[in-house]
């Protein structure tokens, strides 16, 4: 069994979707509410970007926040922690804005140095707290970048995941409400045919968002943050 299968049937045996994004707000998690520094890869084709626009549009109604804007629509490879926001504030997953030039130069030649390769995304999926794109990477090469990416960066810009890495396109949040009407509306597209992504670029960038206000916007309202742009072989 693939492990998008297996997350689909995980997703439909719940009773209720998780509101991550309130689940951040409370008790000391706003605190540690701080910009991920993360290395992205962006979507560049204007068809890819207005079929995942579409999925969005098509399950916007049972979103509980606003779909994140096209703008903003990628896929992630490698968190590396948080951008640390104040100077007497210290853990070994924050980084000082005035670091990041360092990890860029690490990360450079590595990047630089991969051909580029193909991906496919589709068709829908879900995690209990978000509506997804699969992504397929058939030949790995995704997973070898990311590895390599890691490996070239020190220790502490290595945080240990709290999930296995599953390459998806976040498409919107669900809030809290009940999986049957849910699993009902994605059955459809579960065996839509997925779309081939030519990856040639990668970004590192830092993506912040405010959480003062768990408004429906407020996904649209973050801020993405490109500290350097690498260009594949």
């Amino acid at each position: 069994m693939s492990e998008y299968q297996s997350k689909w049937e995980q997703f439909a045996r719940l009773n209720q979707t998780i509101d991550s994004l309130a689940r951040e707000q409370k008790g000391w998690g706003r605190w540690f509410q701080m910009p991920y520094l993360t290395f992205l890869i962006p979507f560049d084709d204007p068809h890819v970007v207005e079929q995942l626009v579409e999925w969005q549009q098509v399950f916007e109604s049972r979103l509980h926040y606003d779909p994140l804007p096209p703008e903003h629509l990628h896929l992630t490879l490698h968190q590396v922690g948080f951008l640390r926001l104040r100077p007497w504030f210290w853990l070994p997953n924050l980084w000082r804005r005035a670091a990041l030039p360092k990890l860029v130069q690490r990360v450079r030649p590595v990047i630089e140095d991969f051909e580029p390769f193909e991906i496919r995304v589709g068709p829908l999926n879900a995690f209990p707290n978000v509506l997804i794109a699969e992504v397929q990477d058939d030949n790995r090469c995704l997973h070898v970048l990311r590895a390599r990416i890691r490996r070239a960066l020190p220790l502490r810009a290595r945080p240990s995941a709290r999930w296995m890495y599953i390459p998806h396109v976040t498409l919107g949040y669900w809030g809290t409400q009940d999986i049957s009407p849910l699993v009902d509306a994605i059955q459809p597209y579960r065996q839509v045919e997925p779309l081939t992504v030519r990856v040639r670029r990668v970004t590192f960038t830092i993506y912040s968002r405010q959480h003062l206000s768990l408004s429906r916007d407020v996904l649209r309202a973050a801020n993405e943050e490109v500290i350097a742009e690498f260009a594949l072989k």
